[in-house]
């Protein structure tokens, strides 16, 4: 039972943290998609009938290979963090004292990092000799 008080209490202190991120995220991302709006919006007010002009202007900064590389990067970086999480559920470790916990994820997110860059390597040398 005490196992469970101590998860509970560390979820209570972590949760404001987590709220403070995802609030942080939210709003930059509505403020993104607002922005992107009033551009368009200001091109059509403005009449740009420039097919070129108007696709330098709202062309995505990265190409499908860099999107694929990125979320390629965030698959490894959140499968490697909850395998991280799952494997610290199994150390014994004294809550309040201990950062245990704190390294396990920084060391499996490292290693989902490493993983992630020798993939990346491997798949571009495999593109360069094709």
């Amino acid at each position: 039972m005490s196992t469970f008080k101590n998860h509970y209490t560390m979820l209570y202190k972590i949760a404001p943290f987590l709220m403070i991120i995802m609030v942080t995220w939210i709003t930059s991302m509505a403020i993104v998609q607002l922005l992107k709006f009033r551009i368009k919006k200001k091109i059509v007010e403005a009449g740009l009938t420039d097919e070129s002009l108007v696709k330098a202007i709202l062309k995505d900064s990265l190409g499908y290979k860099e999107r694929q590389q990125n979320t390629l990067k965030w698959v490894f970086l959140a499968g490697f963090g909850g395998l991280g999480l799952i494997v610290q559920e199994f150390i014994p470790y004294n809550m309040d004292e201990s950062l245990l916990p704190y390294g396990v994820i920084l060391i499996f997110l490292s290693v989902g990092l490493l993983f992630y860059y020798l993939l990346n390597n491997h798949l571009s040398k495999n593109n360069q000799d094709a």
